[in-house]
């Protein structure tokens, strides 16, 4: 169910961040997958109003980036170890018509876990937003599933 009057191109709404630990430096290194659609109609609740920001076009909005970066900082949030949250760093983005992937990459930490993620994105939107999460580290998977019940998860470990 759509809590906007926005008009929406799918029947879901769903997010996927894939998490996934580097030992060599000690960071999580992410990629979330949303739809550029619901980006785009974000970035305009963000802005305060409607917007064209032609993400993936050649005469995209100049600022789209920036606001890309400031939104994912905002709704996914990270903290490890003592609490404290941390900020993602913004590597870069891709638009695959109608796909959007964003790259992240956390700071360094002495150990990949305890790690909490948590996510809010989208649910101005839609009543009915999922974003998953993916975790990856040494070999073993974990996913989780994020919504307006439960908006943050936290991993001591991922089992084998």
């Amino acid at each position: 169910m759509t809590k906007s009057n926005g008009s929406s191109f799918h029947d879901f709404h769903f997010s996927r961040l894939a998490l996934e630990w580097n030992s060599e430096t000690r960071t999580w290194q992410g990629i979330l997958r949303v739809f550029t659609d619901d980006l785009e109609n974000s970035l305009s609740a963000a802005d305060g109003g409607e917007r064209n920001w032609r993400l993936g076009d050649r005469r995209e909005s100049a600022d789209a980036d920036s606001a890309i970066e400031n939104y994912v900082l905002a709704h996914w949030i990270g903290n490890q170890e003592t609490d404290s949250e941390f900020l993602w760093t913004f590597v870069g983005k891709e638009i695959d018509f109608d796909l959007t992937y964003i790259y992240l990459e956390s700071p360094a930490f002495p150990s990949p876990l305890p790690l909490s993620i948590g996510s809010d994105g989208f649910f101005e939107l839609f009543d009915d937003q999922v974003n998953e999460v993916t975790f990856k580290l040494n070999g073993s998977s974990r996913r989780e599933w994020l919504s307006t019940e439960s908006s943050s998860v936290r991993i001591e470990s991922i089992a084998p």
